[in-house]
């Protein structure tokens, strides 16, 4: 709730409290996921007026984020082998690792789109066969290619709704659900649960409620770049003696340039469903395609070893 943290102060200014649940039908939160209430200024009444807005905040592109089920999905594998493998870029190890999942993110988004609009074609197709076959099924046997055909349209239409369930269990980010669990409405609760817990509707600016989103992004940077802000433009040196130091050998270990094996021991002890940064692939994404990523990560590694020298 925006606005202020109650709705209702008593007379004497001694008793607060909050009201801020809105009735509202079954399924809302379906179809407005980022609904949020504003508790307006109390003028008359000693309780604030609460306003229930449906208006979706435009905070600008949303992040891209990597599901696990698109790598099971015919010819993604090969989609982003054949970018890998076409893409150059002349420059420094971060930019050039940078540029090529910005680069792989853009055109997976392309092929995403194009595959989501194949795939529900065909998804429509074959649930409608299979209501054609069971029409046909009470009037006549079905023949061995029609039940081959309805079969491989079931397994069509439960392999997709799978994979749909697999993204909502990652959205949801429930890690006890169990596999297999067809309870598809606990798992849509969870994810507009974890959206509504998310969102920031506004923020107090000098004692002013402000949703507008440019604002809102403005105060926000502001903020952490005074957080981020050096309070002592030269600090006192540590002169300390009989401070225990490493040995030549132990310091040369420190500085040594990281081997592959190393990288790909800290990837590989990584959560595959988490991201490393804003650029939305998760570790799984790239376990799978490590072939083609190791050699930027050695690459970057090694430049870094060099300007830490």
């Amino acid at each position: 709730m925006g606005g202020g943290s109650f709705t209702y102060i008593s007379d004497h200014g001694d008793k607060l409290s909050k009201l801020d649940r809105v009735l509202v039908c079954m399924g809302f939160m379906e179809r407005w996921p980022t609904a949020s209430v504003l508790a307006l200024n109390r003028d008359a009444s000693d309780h604030r007026p609460i306003l229930l807005s449906t208006i979706p905040s435009d905070y600008g592109h949303i992040p891209f984020r990597f599901f696990n089920s698109w790598l099971e999905l015919p010819g993604f594998s090969d989609l982003v082998k054949h970018l890998c493998q076409n893409f150059f870029f002349n420059g420094p190890a971060d930019m050039a690792l940078l540029v090529k999942l910005r680069w792989l993110k853009n055109n997976i988004k392309a092929w995403l789109k194009a595959e989501k609009v194949r795939s529900d074609g065909e998804y429509s197709v074959k649930k409608n066969r299979i209501q054609s076959l069971e029409r046909e099924a009470e009037l006549r046997p079905l023949g061995d290619g029609e039940l081959n055909e309805r079969a491989e349209c079931i397994s069509f239409i439960m392999e997709v709704d799978r994979r749909k369930q697999m993204d909502a269990k990652q959205k949801s980010r429930s890690r006890w659900a169990l596999e297999g669990d067809e309870n598809s409405a606990f798992y849509h609760n969870v994810i507009n649960a974890n959206i509504s817990n998310n969102r920031i509707n506004g923020l107090i600016v000098n004692g002013v409620w402000c949703s507008n989103p440019v604002l809102v992004k403005e105060s926000f940077f502001d903020f952490f770049a005074n957080q981020f802000v050096e309070p002592m433009n030269a600090r006192p040196a540590v002169i300390c003696q009989n401070l225990v130091s490493l040995s030549d050998a132990e310091a040369n270990i420190l500085v040594e340039p990281f081997s592959l094996m190393e990288i790909k021991e800290a990837i590989w002890s990584c959560v595959g469903d988490r991201a490393p940064g804003p650029d939305g692939f998760n570790f799984k994404f790239i376990k799978k395609h490590w072939d083609m990523f190791q050699g930027d990560f050695l690459k970057f590694f090694k430049s870094f070893t060099l300007v830490g020298t």
